[in-house]
């Protein structure tokens, strides 16, 4: 293996842990990152006016201002892969602290579920995530949740983080109906009660409802930091426009494909080439199994990878 594609696969793999093993673990493991306590914010109260939306969809909940949103069907995960979503689901659990509880207890019961967050905040910890599922008994603790009263609605119950609180901590949980719960952190709040007022936002990310797992991406510039350590990194992505993609499974194992449509015929040129360094450093790691199987190919600023992951490859990962 050349040094320049040792070089591109070893950058890779540290870009990889700085946008936030949390969040990787998070979308793989089917959980929320930490809410951890740290600098402090409010939950902001923003005007409220008559709902006239009393049923939702799921991803009708996002708010525009997210770049990114990850869509897993958690219930056909586990039919699927079995012993191996439950040890991504282990790895997770290790990394969770006791203020993940609700979060985890719902993740359990969930069917799908759904994270959305900003690239450019992606370490701070803002999101909004939705659960579908067997949800309609759970609570939070009341000693730091208070109901929200008058409610926004009817059909909507929202419990509201007492007093101060991290901004990667969980500021309002909404339950609506018996089987969807969305756990909110302090800068989103405005934006989901806006949606659940209003109606959904124009824009929104949109992943597709298929397979085990799919996302939706709007292109932004990297945090600063990062772009600074990882500058020839932070030029990639600023070049890309939208990336959309799904995870399925097939017979021989785990199936990625993802488009990416980059802003101009040079940025999908240096993604192409970004990616295809990448692979071939991986064939010469004791991952190559895991890289055999990515196909990249360029059409103009369109993008496409397709990736076959054999399962046993992926559980070789998971356990290392």
């Amino acid at each position: 293996m050349s040094s320049k594609r040792g070089s591109a696969c070893e950058l890779d793999e540290e870009v990889t842990r700085q946008l936030g093993r949390r969040a990787l673990l998070g979308v793989l493991g089917l959980a929320l990152a930490n809410v951890a306590c740290g600098s402090s914010t409010s939950a902001a109260n923003s005007p409220r006016a008559p709902s006239k939306k009393q049923r939702f969809d799921a991803i009708e909940l996002f708010p525009a201002d997210l770049d990114v949103v990850v869509r897993v069907d958690l219930a056909r995960m586990r039919a699927s892969l079995g012993p191996v979503a439950d040890g991504l689901s282990a790895r997770v659990g290790s990394e969770m602290d006791a203020r993940d509880e609700l979060a985890s207890r719902a993740i359990q019961r969930a069917r799908v579920a759904w994270i959305g967050t900003r690239i450019a905040d992606i370490e701070t910890g803002d999101r909004v995530m939705v659960i579908e599922g067997d949800v309609e008994d759970l609570r939070p603790d009341p000693s730091l949740f208070e109901v929200l009263d008058p409610p926004l609605s009817d059909a909507i119950k929202t419990f509201e983080r007492r007093g101060p609180l991290a901004r990667d901590a969980t500021a309002r949980i909404h339950l609506l109906g018996g089987r969807t719960m969305v756990f909110v952190s302090g800068v989103e709040v405005d934006g989901v009660e806006r949606v659940l007022l209003r109606g959904a936002d124009p824009g929104r990310r949109d992943p597709p409802a298929e397979g085990l797992l799919s996302a939706d991406l709007r292109g932004r510039r990297l945090p600063v930091g990062l772009e600074r350590k990882f500058p020839s990194i932070g030029a990639i992505v600023r070049g890309v426009k939208r990336a959309r993609a799904s995870v399925t499974m097939v017979d021989e194992g785990l199936r990625a494909d993802v488009e990416v449509v980059a802003a101009s015929d040079a940025a999908g040129s240096k993604l192409e080439g970004f990616l295809t360094a990448l692979r071939e450093g991986g064939q010469g790691s004791r991952y190559a199994a895991l890289f055999d199987g990515m196909r990249v190919e360029r059409l103009e600023q369109a993008v496409r990878v397709t990736w076959l992951v054999p399962l046993e490859m992926l559980r070789v990962v998971v356990e290392s």
